[in-house]
């Protein structure tokens, strides 16, 4: 009998975090399992979702059905995972949420959730030394995954060489007033780039409106509210470079991933969750220094570095296939006890992904 696991979603709204839940469900459910996702709020309605999904008071006792496997996805849903009296109980780890300043004063109610002895899932390769020596406890490194079937490269944007020529078309992703994105640091990192005689048209996409404050600043030239998964792919082909302005908070963030695997350069900050990618794939800046943004621009201007970090980037999102991040998660099932009849059974343990010492 094929075994029955639940993601326990603690929101359902537009967000990257919640389309990696979303996509592992899927694809245990194509491996045999009978998966299903319950969460408090309605189902998705920007993600068209494979599995069951069911609205249910996940934080209120028996909220979350008893499965064989149970996964929580957020510290808020672990007690939930543990209470559900299922047979395994596991937390998927996208990002330590303790490192954000602004819950600081609940960073002892995270720990707590933390310190429940569930079998901790990461994302990100960075976080295996946080986990290991803040809870004593060893992670199993699933990595990050992209869909490149959707996310595919279209033609090669040719964009003439002279700064006062076509501009270049750059992007962000994420919502303005979330800290850790620093979207407005990108913002004036174009601001930059323009005073210095570089003609740029800027897109953002963001699952929130467009506040006051960034209209004001006059920098956007077009912004895309609410794009579903597949308009994403869209707006990246549309780009010659995506710029991720995240400070060192975030976990692995998709969008770079995603438009790498379309074709588009990816102009990153230096921070932790970032460095399993190779630097000849990916330009760099620094975090909260805008101003380290220009000269990566500037490169950019010249065909034949956007075709040489095209070619590159999509040899890299090659490596980031669901199908091996799934293979790692049965192994990490099987390894917790958990009698994995999958893919990671029948062909033995899943290829490890580089984690740091």
């Amino acid at each position: 009998m094929a075994l029955s696991v639940v993601y326990i979603l603690p929101a359902s709204s537009l967000h990257g975090g919640v389309r990696v839940i979303l996509e592992h469900a899927e694809g245990l459910a194509e491996r045999g399992y009978q998966v299903r996702v319950v969460g408090p709020e309605p189902p998705p309605d920007w993600h068209p979702l494979s599995v069951p999904y069911e609205q249910r008071p996940v934080f209120e006792p028996g909220g979350v059905p008893r499965a064989d496997i149970v996964i929580g996805t957020f510290w808020t849903t672990l007690k939930p995972a543990m209470d559900s009296g299922s047979q395994w109980a596991f937390h998927l780890c996208q990002g330590w949420e303790g490192v954000h300043r602004e819950y600081a004063p609940i960073l002892d109610q995270i720990d707590a959730a933390y310190r429940l002895p569930l079998p901790k899932l990461l994302i990100s390769a960075h976080l295996v030394p946080v986990i290991r020596e803040r809870y004593g406890v060893q992670p199993h490194l699933l990595g990050q995954a992209i869909d490149a079937q959707l996310f595919h490269p279209g033609p090669f944007r040719e964009v003439p060489t002279g700064l006062q020529a076509h501009p270049l078309t750059v992007g962000v992703v994420g919502p303005y007033g979330l800290r850790p994105k620093a979207i407005g640091e990108a913002l004036e990192g174009f601001r930059r780039a323009r005073d210095a005689g570089l003609a740029l048209e800027v897109h953002h996409a963001s699952a929130d409106p467009m506040s006051e404050e960034e209209r004001s600043l006059r920098i956007v030239d077009h912004f895309h509210h609410r794009l579903s998964t597949r308009e994403m792919v869209g707006f990246y082909q549309g780009l010659d470079a995506l710029v991720h302005p995240s400070h060192d908070e975030e976990g692995f963030p998709l969008p770079p991933l995603e438009a790498m695997a379309c074709g588009v350069p990816a102009v990153l900050t230096r921070i932790g969750s970032f460095r399993v990618l190779p630097d000849e794939a990916v330009l760099r800046f620094d975090p909260g220094a805008p101003e380290t943004l220009v000269p990566e621009l500037r490169r950019l201007r010249d065909p034949g570095e956007r075709r040489r970090l095209r070619e590159r980037g999509l040899e890299v999102v090659r490596e980031y296939t669901l199908d091996r991040l799934l293979d790692r998660l049965e192994s990490a099932f099987a390894a917790e006890g958990v009698p994995v009849r999958g893919h990671a059974a029948a062909h033995g343990a899943a290829p490890e992904v580089a984690a740091p010492a």
